[in-house]
């Protein structure tokens, strides 16, 4: 009797089984999501959705049932807004909502109103449309901290120009903010931003204009003074030494003189040589690239860098001449303000330059204090920079 009761259990465990093995010999596809949009294949098949398509059944802007490291589900835009479901993902953005916030590309009275930045102003948090950049070698400002950012009109991507400055579209912004730790030993103890340099193109055409910050660091307001504006500046250095001086908010018309190339306004500093670095782990050129933003642009390893100037690992001449790329090349080119016989541009070859022929002449005028009408840079610093001189003499030094 015992035996036949196991050869009953036995029996009905044996068909249970293969009806089980021959449900899932069928395909799997009631546990199968091809496209990782959270309804399964079965689903889709019996709704007469797109199985392969993560857009399609449409959801509501809330929801969250996708997977997000389904490759087909990453690689979509579910809510048309220009950025990938898996970028929005991984920025903290909803993929079914277009919740892109694009530039105001006007001078509006206060800098807040330009949408560049969300939240607490002072936080510098760019918006979800504003890209931060951060350059290979950038120019000396009175040892001032910067912010660099670009925003694109809706798809509407820069074009790479070869290693002249990309092509930027109608209703580009780009920002420069400026500001001083309270104590560079301690970044936690706070900062004080100064300006926020504003460039916007529009019908073909570069304007400037610079936002000055209030003392309650919770605005900046559009500088509309035809003279230079004078901000104090108080903060320890990296050495425990108390700086105090007064910086200087330029006009716009003083700002034109080194952003003209000839008579015409255009951006510096955003060639690709300049971007091509890291930044967060991966290169600026291939993210912007791989976001669509930019077009045409081959892979960062097939473009030239300029090189870092405190980066020993280079040679101090490519140092220097980055640093003189920076920081004098702006007016010393052709085209440029000073359209005399120094073309200090880092790409021109060193016989092209003029550098030999001038040389006492340029260790001279970087040795003279800005308020020094012979001076260099002519604008934009009150500081000699003690670092960047030691740099060009020992370079020069060299020449000989």
């Amino acid at each position: 009797m015992l035996k036949k009761k196991f050869g009953f259990v036995f029996l009905v465990c044996f068909v249970i089984f293969h009806s089980c093995k021959s449900d899932d010999s069928s395909g799997g596809s009631s546990v199968l999501d091809t496209d990782g949009d959270g309804v399964f294949d079965d689903q889709e098949n019996f709704d007469g959705t797109n199985k392969n398509d993560p857009c399609d059944p449409v959801q509501n802007e809330g929801y969250f049932g996708f997977d997000p490291k389904n490759a087909i589900w990453r690689e979509a835009d579910c809510d048309n807004d220009g950025f990938k479901n898996g970028d929005e993902a991984d920025n903290g953005t909803k993929p079914y909502l277009d919740d892109i916030v694009y530039s105001t590309p006007q001078f509006l009275p206060q800098l807040s109103e330009l949408n560049v930045f969300e939240g607490d102003l002072a936080d510098l948090a760019f918006n979800n449309s504003s890209h931060e950049y951060i350059l290979t070698t950038s120019r000396f400002k009175d040892y001032a901290y910067s912010v660099r950012s670009i925003s694109l009109p809706r798809e509407s991507p820069m074009i790479y120009n070869g290693d002249e400055l990309f092509i930027f579209p109608d209703k580009t912004v780009i920002t420069i903010t400026y500001y001083y730790l309270n104590d560079d030993r301690t970044p936690s103890l706070g900062r004080k931003i100064i300006e926020t340099q504003v460039l916007i193109k529009t019908n073909g055409v570069w304007n400037l204009a610079n936002y000055i910050w209030n003392d309650e660091q919770s605005e900046a307001f559009l500088n509309e003074a035809s003279s230079i504006s004078i901000v104090t500046v108080e903060y320890i250095d990296p050495a425990g030494v108390q700086q105090n001086f007064d910086y200087e908010i330029n006009t716009s018309t003083s700002c034109i003189q080194c952003h003209n190339i000839n008579g015409a306004t255009r951006p510096l500093g955003t060639k690709p040589r300049n971007l091509n670095r890291v930044r967060n782990g991966r290169n600026q050129i291939d993210h912007f690239t791989n976001r669509e933003l930019l077009q045409g642009a081959p892979g960062s390893d097939q473009i030239a860098r300029l090189p870092p100037w405190l980066d020993g690992s280079f040679s101090l001449e490519d140092r220097a001449r980055a640093y003189i790329e920076m920081n004098c090349a702006h007016c010393h080119q052709p085209g440029g303000l000073y359209q005399g016989a120094l073309d200090l541009r880092f790409e021109t070859p060193f016989a092209d330059t003029n550098i030999q022929g001038f040389k006492g002449d340029i260790v001279n005028r970087i040795n003279k204090l800005p308020e020094d009408e012979t001076s260099m840079p002519k604008a934009g610093i009150i500081l000699i920079h003690p670092e960047g001189v030691a740099l060009i003499e020992e370079y020069i030094e060299s020449l000989n």
